[in-house]
């Protein structure tokens, strides 16, 4: 299978180079590198320009946010899977060649482990993937620079709803799961900086998913349970806190 990972960054001078540089190591023979720079004004594009030969698609050029820019590398990929990795997050070497044996099985979509980390790299915790509808931790239970997806799913669920600012991704998995999309544990290890914008505006973030739940058909049973489940994880995460002192 050819794999197209699709890179988005705006001013991210940063953290691009790790991003390009796990991307381009990748095992797997078959890649199709699409990076979208929203027009970035720092030092971001003189870095891009540094791998242009290594990448299979690059523009450079205003858009309107995460979900515009997602879809517009999905229209730019010639593969028969997408991976969004974006500017700071990282693959291991063998991240795309554990999806691609997971997705042959059958399955539509794939996730994996997350390392989050901080701005230098140090690893703060891991995140053990899982999904389920009503589970909430960045997202359904995993982060999506481990997840992975056939062209087919995105041409039969579409792309990202750009009226979303923070659960884009979530909106997108739902309607997925509730187009019954087969999805299933990978082997893809990733590496993802925390403190993204859904983090920063948490309790937003919380509730455009809650929405793109509803949107997507959950009942009362699901959000009840994803209530309940944020709730009871903000008590524990709370007491731990004040546990530390």
């Amino acid at each position: 299978m050819k794999v197209s990972i699709i890179t988005i960054v705006r001013n991210a001078e940063h953290y691009i180079e790790r991003t390009l540089k796990s991307a381009l190591a990748q095992t797997h023979p078959d890649i199709d590198y699409v990076v979208v720079d929203g027009a970035s004004t720092d030092g971001t594009l003189s870095i891009i320009e540094r791998y242009r030969d290594r990448l299979g698609t690059l523009v450079s050029e205003p858009d309107a946010g995460i979900s515009d820019a997602w879809n517009k590398g999905l229209r730019l990929a010639t593969g028969q899977v997408m991976g969004l990795l974006n500017a700071g997050d990282e693959y291991a070497p063998d991240a795309v060649a554990q999806a691609v044996i997971a997705l042959s099985t059958g399955l539509d979509m794939v996730y994996g482990d997350t390392d989050l980390v901080t701005d230098e790299g140090a690893v703060l915790r891991r995140n053990i993937g899982r999904f389920s509808l009503w589970f909430y931790s960045g997202g359904f239970g995993f982060y999506h620079p481990s997840c992975f997806a056939t062209r087919a799913l995105y041409e039969r669920v579409g792309g990202f709803n750009t009226q979303f600012r923070y659960a884009m991704d979530s909106d997108w998995i739902a309607r997925a799961a509730y187009a019954g999309a087969r999805i299933g544990h990978a082997g893809v290890r990733a590496r993802m900086v925390d403190g993204g914008v859904s983090v920063k505006n948490r309790y937003l973030a919380y509730g455009e998913h809650l929405h793109a739940l509803q949107s997507a058909g959950a009942g009362a049973p699901v959000l009840s349970g994803s209530l309940v489940m944020t709730g009871l994880r903000g008590l524990a995460r709370a007491g731990v806190r004040r546990a530390r002192g």
